[in-house]
């Protein structure tokens, strides 16, 4: 290699470095939008994307080290009873952390993040936060609302995938749907036989609520999973040359 040649090709990759890192700087500088709800009205502000992307590190940081806090000395690995403990220490968690958003205050709705630093949700957001930390603790999670035909009152109900199944819970009441020996009721056993709902804890009329109740369709990917990078960048990824959800 002749040292012209070599100087041309140390030239090249040097603008091409050049061109990659302006392209890196124009992305991270660019504004991006931020949204927030407020009494179930959404506003759009501003944000830088460095910023935007830095804040979404830090709640998958925080969600990562609270699921891991949570399940702190349980079984790991992908037998039924691992499982099982690990969404019910979530459940619990849940449960004792947050309160229902008191008649009269607003309902924000921004990051589940930031519904566990408040303390306190609506039914979607008690949903929100077991669903996410179930998911970050290695349990697939996610919730639906379900609507009684006759009143037209919603439910919302939260599966995680405990031992191959779609368990059921209701964060908001804390209720988990089970039998009196303590075995998780599926999705699937639920749509079978909605009188199951009947041996679950609780004041709701859950058999009149579950009327024509079916199991879910699973979402793909969950909504958990997209407060992790690596999923969440695949799924932008589809999006940008025209995948499905």
């Amino acid at each position: 290699m002749s040292q012209r040649t070599g100087r041309a090709r140390r030239l090249r990759w040097l603008l091409i470095g050049s061109l990659a890192l302006t392209a890196l700087i124009g992305s991270l500088t660019a504004t991006l939008t931020t949204r927030q709800g407020v009494n179930f009205q959404v506003t759009a502000a501003p944000l830088p994307a460095y910023v935007k992307a830095i804040d979404f590190l830090h709640r998958d940081a925080h969600y990562y080290l609270l699921a891991r806090e949570i399940t702190r000395g349980l079984p790991a690995g992908r037998r039924a009873a691992a499982d099982r403990d690990r969404a019910l220490a979530v459940f619990r968690w849940t449960q004792e952390h947050l309160r229902p958003t008191p008649e009269g205050w607003p309902v924000v709705d921004d990051h589940i993040l930031h519904i566990i630093i408040r303390g306190h949700g609506v039914a979607d957001q008690y949903a929100d936060v077991f669903t996410t930390l179930s998911t970050y603790a290695g349990v697939p999670a996610f919730w639906q609302p379900i609507r009684e035909p006759a009143s037209g009152r919603t439910l919302i109900l939260s599966y995680a995938k405990v031992d191959g199944r779609w368990a059921v819970f209701d964060v908001f009441h804390g209720v988990v749907f089970s039998r009196p020996s303590g075995e998780l009721i599926s999705a699937e056993e639920l749509a079978a036989d909605p009188a199951l709902a009947d041996v679950a804890s609780g004041s709701l009329p859950y058999r009149q609520l579950l009327t024509g109740y079916r199991a879910p369709v699973v979402p793909r990917p969950l909504r958990a999973e997209l407060q992790m990078p690596w999923p969440r960048a695949v799924h932008t990824l589809h999006q940008m040359v025209g995948g499905t959800r």
